[in-house]
């Protein structure tokens, strides 16, 4: 019963990032609707399986000797921080742009989309953790959400500028991309204490959320480097 109990804890913290967001948002009256918001949460979690998929491939092709340093920075930075940015940038760009040919959005929509895609990921995420390792389960319980709701803001303004201004976009990407491996080498290092990943997930959301408050008219030099 406490191991269910523990389970069910889990699965309310994970979701409970989802449900902040979402009455944050229509407090601010933004324009991510219901229907907006579930389609972008639900790109999240299907970004998951499609990530799911991927990495099984890649952990059963043998390609990489275990334990080396060298499979060690691949597992971390390529085989899921890599993965899981693309899948998440490849899901989100259809409804980033879909937002912005309807609805004429600004820069603001798009990380709003990415970071409720973000949330989706983190929530399922979090909760198969709960059911195989509940030591990882508690410490991604806090730290997961932030870091894929900073990477997903990330990804939102990756889709919404890549036609305009691709190599934007593309540092965009690659910084969470670095973050996310980054975050990864703090959970599963033994030569890391893993309590650094709570900062570099908040440092990163933090960091992101500048975003939401330049329109497509403000100065790009204060958010991009040239």
């Amino acid at each position: 019963m406490n191991g269910i109990f523990v389970l069910l804890l889990l699965i309310f913290a994970s979701a409970l990032p989802v449900i902040v967001v979402f009455f944050i948002f229509r407090a601010r009256k933004s324009a991510v609707t219901l229907p907006w918001f579930l389609a972008s949460l639900a790109t999240g979690i299907i970004s998951l399986f499609i990530v799911a998929l991927i990495q099984r491939l890649f952990s059963s092709s043998g390609g990489v000797v275990t334990g080396s340093l060298g499979s060690i920075f691949f597992d971390i930075f390529i085989r899921i921080a890599l993965v899981e940015e693309l899948s998440r940038l490849i899901t989100v760009f259809p409804l980033v742009i879909a937002g912005r040919r309807r609805l004429n959005m600004d820069r603001a929509y798009g990380a709003a989309l990415g970071l409720t895609a973000g949330l989706g990921f983190a929530m399922i995420e979090n909760a198969s953790y709960g059911i195989t390792d509940i030591n990882i389960a508690l410490l991604r319980a806090v730290t997961a959400a932030p870091l894929h709701g900073a990477c997903g803001i990330r990804a939102g303004m990756a889709a919404f500028i890549f036609r305009q201004h691709p190599g934007k976009a593309l540092f965009l990407f690659i910084t969470a991309t670095l973050i996310h491996g980054a975050y990864n080498l703090m959970i599963v290092s033994p030569a890391l204490p893993s309590i650094l990943a709570v900062p570099i997930a908040f440092a990163a959301l933090f960091a992101s959320l500048v975003y939401f408050g330049h329109s497509e008219s403000d100065d790009e030099n204060s958010i991009f480097p040239e």
